[in-house]
């Protein structure tokens, strides 16, 4: 033990202490010294007294400074709960946003899989729309040729019925023309009949017979034109 010398008003007192406090208590003795010196030197009371009321002075900063040193405690104590409250509240933003950003990142990968799709389904569409047109070009053609094939066959329907009708008229002036030779025929036999019967009575006009010959050719050249048309 160590002993320190304190001078407190106006005697020197021994006190012991362990090594090292010497300063602390002779601070204390300080601060008791001033106490007792705040009571002033005309006051008649024991030196027990000034000590004790040096004492109750010491003890009462002693309990204010413990009273704040609680409110300080007690408000270090919530600022430090705040702050961990704080700090768990911005671990669990950090974790919120740790998921957020996973959840971010998901979204990107199913984002870019459904741009990567649409590209996809966009080729596809712009295939079908480029065969659908290569098979509406040949729906049109095919129309275009049905059309001609239509219009060709009506012109032929127009020739043949053509045709038919020159047929018909040739047919018709045909048979004219035969019944015209077998009445000229009728009639060149009847001449002849007649010309014979009249040999046997006399003389046959010479050009009678000529005229009649030359009919019956020309009837003939008229059958044989119509027959070759």
């Amino acid at each position: 033990m160590n002993e320190v010398i304190l001078h407190i008003g106006g005697k020197d007192y021994a006190v012991a202490c362990a090594p090292g406090e010497e300063g602390h208590v002779a601070q204390l003795g300080q601060s008791i010294d001033a106490k007792i010196r705040s009571l002033g030197d005309g006051v008649t009371t024991s030196e027990i007294q000034r000590l004790l009321f040096g004492a109750l002075f010491l003890a009462d900063e002693l309990h204010e400074t413990k009273a704040t040193a609680a409110q300080d405690t007690a408000r270090h104590q919530a600022e430090h709960a705040a702050l961990s409250q704080e700090k768990r509240a911005a671990a669990l933003a950090l974790g919120k946003r740790d998921q957020l950003e996973t959840k971010v990142a998901e979204l990107e990968s199913e984002l870019n899989g459904l741009q990567s799709a649409q590209q996809h389904h966009s080729a596809e569409v712009d295939s079908m729309r480029a065969e659908l047109q290569e098979r509406r070009d040949e729906a049109q053609a095919l129309i275009d040729e049905k059309a001609a094939a239509t219009s060709r066959i009506a012109e032929l329907e127009r020739e043949r019925d053509s045709l038919a009708s020159q047929i018909e008229n040739k047919n018709k002036l045909l048979e004219n023309a035969n019944r015209l030779i077998d009445e000229a025929n009728a009639r060149i036999a009847a001449v002849s009949s007649a010309a014979a019967a009249t040999a046997k009575g006399g003389e046959i006009d010479p050009e009678l017979a000529p005229a009649l010959e030359r009919f019956a050719d020309l009837l003939e050249n008229c059958a044989d034109k119509l027959e070759a048309q």
